[in-house]
């Protein structure tokens, strides 16, 4: 598998874990758990939406990207991205365990996120280093 390969699937690894960890902070609702927020107004704030666009959809966006771009500026400003999108991931994982340590389910599948974030990042720098 050559590196752009790995990198394209490496974000989306990333995409569908975090999108599965979303379906997983509903399943509570199969339980009879309340998840609503205390304060909430029935409308999803647009903070929320900016979230989900900056976890789920940029790394889409980034897999169709590394396939079709080379440059030098996209591979900077991707590894920049997975750099503070590790630190994210990695902050969720300890929240996650801090919060609640019998939440096996998340805590394995962020740990599995942070882990593919890991390696993503060490094939962007790779491919950062290549001579095209």
């Amino acid at each position: 598998m050559n590196t752009i390969t790995k990198i394209a699937f490496c974000w989306i690894l990333i995409s569908i874990g975090l999108s599965y960890h979303t379906q997983y902070e509903l399943s509570g609702l199969f339980f009879g758990e309340d998840i609503k927020m205390p304060d909430a107004n029935g409308k999803m704030p647009y903070t929320v939406h900016y979230f989900n666009i900056a976890v789920i959809i940029i790394p889409l966006f980034l897999v169709l990207l590394t396939l079709f771009l080379n440059k030098l500026a996209f591979k900077c400003i991707a590894f920049i991205y997975a750099v503070l999108l590790l630190l994210l991931n990695i902050f969720h994982v300890l929240a996650t365990v801090k919060e609640d340590i019998s939440n096996l389910t998340q805590i394995v599948l962020l740990s599995f996120v942070a882990l593919a974030n890991i390696f993503l990042i060490m094939e962007l720098n790779r491919w950062r280093k290549e001579v095209v």
